[in-house]
């Protein structure tokens, strides 16, 4: 004779609900990296990138990619250690590898480093296992240089696409751009670069600079943007603690 009134397909889906809710509260099987913000389950996140982060506070982020040279980053380095301003590095796994004490410098200096990818091409242009490959082998000489997980990867060219974010997402990354870009890739005069900046600048905002050697200006034009935000109330952070103070932007 049966005692149950509830029917026990029912019984059972509740069991399960009540069975994750107490793993999920334990700990158990999520396995989120130390310090940073779990990427935000949404539509916009399946499909878009970071682009900065919704906050009433005054914090920006300022970020460097490096793929090529030794001269621009020593003298970017410089500068930012010397007005203690707080950066991330989007370093690519080739360089990274032909240039690990630059990389274990900037973990001892306290910047973040994260992942530009392995090849310089459009990832868009690659298939699924294309796009994995270049953000494992680029996260995998990171880890080992760094002793941290990667947690964040900026494409090459912040190109991107649906499947991009995918397989990023498939390794436990999340695809990041940005929300002002200073154009100093394109060596356009000191002057242009840090009036951008300026003009870009907003709470949460991610700033897109270089330290390649294709890039000439980016170390001159620095001081004036770090001495300007600040006397503008902003905090110089990483994008790990900028994503600490708000709700991620993902935008196309």
């Amino acid at each position: 004779m049966r005692i149950w009134t509830v029917p026990e397909r029912w019984l059972r889906r509740g069991v399960l609900a009540v069975l994750v809710g107490l793993a999920v509260a334990a700990g158990i099987g999520f396995q989120a990296k130390a310090g940073v913000v779990p990427a935000v389950t949404s539509p916009a996140s399946e499909r878009f990138a970071l682009r900065d982060v919704v906050t009433s506070q005054k914090a920006i982020a300022l970020t460097f990619d490096i793929s090529w040279g030794r001269v621009m980053p020593d003298k970017v380095l410089a500068v930012l250690v010397r007005d203690h301003a707080a950066a991330t590095f989007f370093l690519s796994g080739p360089w990274a590898t032909t240039h690990p004490d630059y990389v274990k410098r900037l973990v001892r200096d306290g910047f973040e480093v994260e992942s530009h990818g392995w090849a310089h091409v459009n990832y868009s242009a690659l298939d699924h296992a294309g796009v994995v490959d270049n953000i494992r082998r680029a996260s995998a000489v990171l880890a080992e240089l760094t002793g941290r997980p990667v947690t964040l990867v900026r494409p090459p060219n912040g190109d991107f696409n649906r499947h991009v974010i995918a397989a990023a997402r498939s390794q436990g990354e999340t695809v990041v751009t940005w929300g002002t870009d200073s154009l100093d890739w394109m060596n356009p005069g000191v002057a242009t670069i840090t009036r951008r900046v300026l003009k870009g600048a907003h709470p949460g905002d991610i700033v897109l600079l270089h330290a390649s050697d294709t890039c000439k200006e980016t170390d001159l034009a620095l001081p004036g943007i770090i001495q300007t935000l600040r006397a503008e109330g902003y905090r110089l952070v990483t994008v790990g603690e900028l994503l600490q103070l708000g709700t991620p932007n993902y935008r196309g």
